[in-house]
């Protein structure tokens, strides 16, 4: 007769055992396990759903403006350092800009 080895807890199912394990909150753990895992690993875990997409409620219109060299450098630089394309920086700083006149 095979031996049976015991699962300890919060560690990765048993081979062949296909459960997905759980996880503590903010641990890391599970970005781990999928970094090395499947989801097609662990068939009857999952179940098809529909979705919907949805356009944006609001269409956008592009709005040409001129600025001097040393400004779009800046910009490039700041949207650079924030991981963001310069036109959302430009976006965020007119709106932020509105805000603060609108008041």
């Amino acid at each position: 007769m095979a031996k049976v080895r015991k699962q300890k807890k919060g560690t990765p199912p048993l081979a062949g055992s296909k459960k997905i394990p759980k996880f503590r909150p903010a641990s890391g753990g599970e970005a781990k396990f999928w970094d090395t895992h499947s989801p097609l690993d662990f068939p009857g875990e999952f179940r098809p759903i529909s979705i919907k997409v949805a356009r944006p409620l609001q269409q956008k219109r592009i709005v040409s403006i001129r600025l001097d060299e040393g400004t779009i450098e800046k910009m490039q630089k700041v949207a650079k350092r924030k991981h963001i394309g310069t036109s959302t920086l430009a976006r965020m700083l007119i709106a932020e800009g509105l805000e603060k006149v609108a008041k």
